[in-house]
């Protein structure tokens, strides 16, 4: 069994685990209550939803454009957005979220733009490090709203400071293998061609690249990193437009509440959202089943809403900005892919 068909059996066998986790999430919820409780949206309600949850992918392409053109790559606006959908769908059908999908957006990105594997992976990697640090930046400020208008308990206090801290910690560990980037990426490449190289010896027909190579890769993805950071008014843009489409991201939800007669304040589904992302991590594809469980949990346990209701509002959400977004990444996907290959393989 080649690599690549063993690949695709793995990503098969984590879909039907999602779909068995999502049959068991609704038959534990109550299919006819969530069913009675989406009875209540109203058509125009759902079209608004559905062009809510395209604003993000517009905001955060154009931060990718931003980006792209500061890696000297050929790029459109519209090809800048049209590569961020396309990512948004592999990040959802790879498990593990962007540690699975970001590699081959960074390779989908350099195949579209003809510009080296580790410029594409860094212009992709760039713009969802801006998105991770705008969504906690949201949900620290939906946090001290509710703080300061003592509308919280103490449990959700202790789990709002403890999220806090671990968003610290985890900044804090960016920042200082930021600061050591040059060792870090001779360690990290070095181990990784060592595990390459171990693994080609067991794959007929493999030839693994060679450990400077990969050192030398690592350190040019490290570079294309520096040229986006090099501008302070550039990387203020791309935070705000991070800042805008998680906003927006956030409201989709809000509205999907308030769609279905459930009364949660926005700063509460601050708090909601990047807790949430946390299960899109997770190996089934684009976190499906957990993320539906943990959001209705959330939505119980921060806002008070009843299960069903609950339950109801996080497939709501969820198909607003995620399931329909996710497919049209699809359609995208396939047309990237198919117009690029004549000019890939004339660059060849």
């Amino acid at each position: 069994m080649t690599d690549r068909t063993r690949r695709r059996w793995h990503t098969v066998g984590w879909t039907l685990v999602a779909v068995v986790g999502f049959a068991f999430y609704l038959r534990t919820v109550g299919v006819d209550a969530v069913a009675a409780a989406v009875d209540r949206l109203a058509p125009t309600d759902a079209a608004v939803l559905v062009a809510l949850g395209w604003v993000p992918i517009l905001l955060w392409g154009r931060a990718l454009h931003l980006v792209l053109r500061r890696l000297d790559a050929p790029t459109t606006l519209p090809a800048s957005v049209g590569l961020f959908a396309a990512s948004g769908f592999l990040n959802n059908v790879t498990p593990f979220g962007q540690m699975g999908g970001d590699p081959v957006s960074g390779a989908l990105v350099a195949r579209v733009e003809g510009v080296p594997f580790e410029r594409g992976f860094a212009a992709i990697v760039s713009v969802g490090a801006a998105n991770a640090v705008a969504v906690v930046a949201l949900g620290v400020v939906g946090a001290g709203v509710l703080i300061g208008t003592a509308a919280v308990d103490d449990a959700l206090l202790v789990a709002v400071g403890a999220g806090t801290v671990a968003a610290a910690a985890l900044g804090v560990g960016a920042v200082v293998a930021w600061r050591r980037r040059e060792r870090v990426v001779d360690r990290v490449g070095g181990a990784l061609g060592r595990l390459l190289d171990r693994t080609g010896r067991w794959l007929p027909g493999v030839e693994p690249p060679a450990r400077n190579a990969v050192v030398a890769r690592g350190r040019a993805f490290v570079a294309a990193l520096e040229r986006v950071g090099d501008s302070r008014r550039r990387l203020v843009v791309v935070l705000a437009l991070g800042v805008a489409g998680h906003l927006a991201v956030a409201t989709t939800l809000w509205l999907s509440l308030a769609a279905l007669d459930a009364s949660v304040s926005l700063a509460q589904v601050l708090i909601v959202v990047p807790v949430a992302r946390l299960a899109g991590a997770s190996p089934t594809p684009g976190g499906t089943a957990s993320t539906e469980a943990l959001l209705t949990g959330l939505l119980v346990a921060v806002g008070g809403v009843g299960v069903p209701v609950a339950a109801a509002a996080a497939l709501v959400y969820r198909a607003a900005a995620f399931w329909i977004p996710t497919l049209g990444g699809g359609v995208v996907t396939a047309l990237l892919v198919v117009t690029s290959g004549a000019a890939y393989d004339s660059r060849r």
